[in-house]
């Protein structure tokens, strides 16, 4: 299943669905997100400025990406788009 560009611009100016916070990426945020890509097919994430200053926000969305076997689409300031599809 792949997404189109439309919902793709409808995610990129959204809120987003979830926040990494200063603990990082904790296994209940990875479920959570899981559950997230249940409903959803594309999830914008944003990072907190604290967590990005110790590590890259490109690491973070490899970290993400790798533990949800998703697929990192887009990094924005401090968003990631991610996808449970390929695009």
């Amino acid at each position: 299943m792949v997404f189109k560009k439309e919902d793709f611009k409808k995610v990129l100016l959204s809120k987003p669905k979830l926040i990494i916070g200063k603990n990082g990426i904790t296994d209940e945020f990875v479920a959570h997100l899981n559950t997230l890509f249940k409903k959803n097919k594309i999830i914008k994430v944003k990072a907190l400025k604290s967590i990005t200053k110790e590590t890259p926000l490109k690491e973070l969305g490899k970290e993400i990406s790798q533990r949800t076997q998703s697929h990192l689409i887009d990094m924005r300031g401090r968003s990631l788009i991610l996808s449970k599809h390929a695009s």
